[in-house]
């Protein structure tokens, strides 16, 4: 048996890390459920797509907000409370649902009230991390995070599409609601220390200006943003391809599941791959490129089976850019500005993803669902070669100019 990660022998970190992945399960029953609903509703890929600009729409406003009151409040608190409206929200979203009364425009209202706790609080959450662990540990919590996201990945959608089939996307809301209150306790519960080690606060321009003076931030964000462009169809509009291969709401699930069992895989690959030495500059545009080849056969593939191997193809590579831009950002941060850069990384990631969603179902609905994701393709694959042959060695460095570790083991 696999020793037990370094990382998860620190308690607090072990509490949050554990409510949170039931938290990041439960949110999959969600984009499920409502999805499928949305579909079911409208016929319309273009009004899937919506669903995600209208979770992902306060990220615009918000982002850079939700980054300062990281710097300048508990971050404990600020999840505390947002956690708890999004539970309200979800289980609003349920108690409508099972009174036959949940229309697109409510689904649509109540995934903004969800979007905007989301949006307020990540960056609280983000930044809570180092606060958990200590530095040289840092790297790895990240990259359990991001693995703990893809587990969720690989087991809601599953769940989330037994749930759909056999109890209905109430069901589904409902257990959502419950989740989040995993969360809300594990925040509760944590020792003080842990939440307390107090920030510098600040305008958001001090971040804007570290972006503009420092290539490494910049590429990282413009990256990270053109990819959750070009890269989100392909999880946002799970629906429509689904629909396309008369998969049903189970196949829904197994198709998304896919997706984050590859991305199970590609967190133990990329832990490796940075311990072998492989810079984050280089394994970054390289995730980029083979993300790329899995969406383009994703486009073609007229097959079940095949679809769901390229799902997990291109899952490996995704979670290479979410955990290693993440941590890149974390570890090369100004410390006084880590909250503010964790916003406009939030930012990057969320604000594109809604956008990218949007007009990939709008050309999903005038030209197809293959059309879409092929475009998608082509373009990501083109940014990511420029990036291999563009390379900015600067995103490996610490605010101090050493060289950051691109992983601590401890496995």
């Amino acid at each position: 048996m696999a020793p037990v990660p370094q990382v998860l022998r620190v308690p607090a970190f072990r509490t949050v890390w554990l409510a949170s992945l039931a938290s990041n399960a439960g949110s999959w029953l969600q984009i499920v459920a409502a999805g499928w609903l949305v579909l079911e509703l409208t016929g319309s890929p273009a009004a899937v797509g919506g669903l995600a600009m209208a979770a992902r729409a306060p990220a615009f406003v918000l982002s850079t907000w939700g980054g300062s009151l990281a710097d300048r409040h508990d971050w404990r608190r600020i999840g505390i409370v947002t956690f708890l409206a999004q539970g309200v929200a979800a289980l609003a979203l349920a108690v409508a649902t099972w009174a036959g009364a949940a229309s697109v425009a409510l689904i649509y209202a109540l995934t903004v009230v969800l979007g905007v706790g989301f949006a307020i609080g990540l960056p609280a959450m983000l930044a809570l991390v180092p606060a958990l662990v200590d530095r040289p540990l840092l790297p790895q919590a990240v990259s359990l995070n991001a693995a703990g996201i893809n587990v969720a990945r690989l087991v809601g959608p599953s769940i989330g599409g037994i749930t759909l089939a056999v109890a209905g996307a109430g069901a589904c809301f409902a257990l959502n609601a419950v989740s989040f209150l995993a969360l809300v306790a594990a925040l509760v519960v944590l020792p003080p220390i842990a939440a307390a080690r107090r920030r510098g606060g600040g305008s958001v321009r001090e971040a804007l200006g570290h972006v503009r003076r420092d290539p490494a931030p910049r590429r990282l964000l413009i990256g990270m943003a053109l990819f959750c462009a070009l890269a989100a169809p392909l999880q946002e509009l799970a629906p429509v391809i689904a629909a396309r291969l008369d998969a049903g709401p189970v196949g829904l699930g197994v198709i998304l599941g896919a997706m984050g069992g590859g991305a199970v895989l590609g967190a133990w690959l990329l832990e490796r791959a940075t311990g072998a030495g492989l810079a984050r500059h280089v394994a970054l545009p390289l995730a980029t490129v083979c993300f790329a080849g899995g969406l383009a056969v994703v486009a073609a593939s007229p097959w079940l089976p095949l679809t769901l191997v390229a799902m997990a193809f291109a899952g490996c590579f995704w979670i290479w850019l979410f955990a290693g831009t993440n941590t890149a950002i974390q570890l090369s941060s100004p410390p006084e500005l880590l909250g503010r850069m964790l916003g406009l990384y939030q930012l990057a990631v969320i604000a594109p993803i809604a956008v990218g969603a949007l007009l990939a179902g709008a050309l999903a609905s005038l030209a197809g669902i293959g059309v879409a994701l092929g475009a998608c393709a082509v373009l990501l694959a083109a940014w990511g070669l420029w990036s291999l042959a563009h390379p900015v060695p600067g995103i490996d460095r610490a605010p101090d100019g050493q060289v950051v570790p691109a992983t601590s083991g401890g496995r």
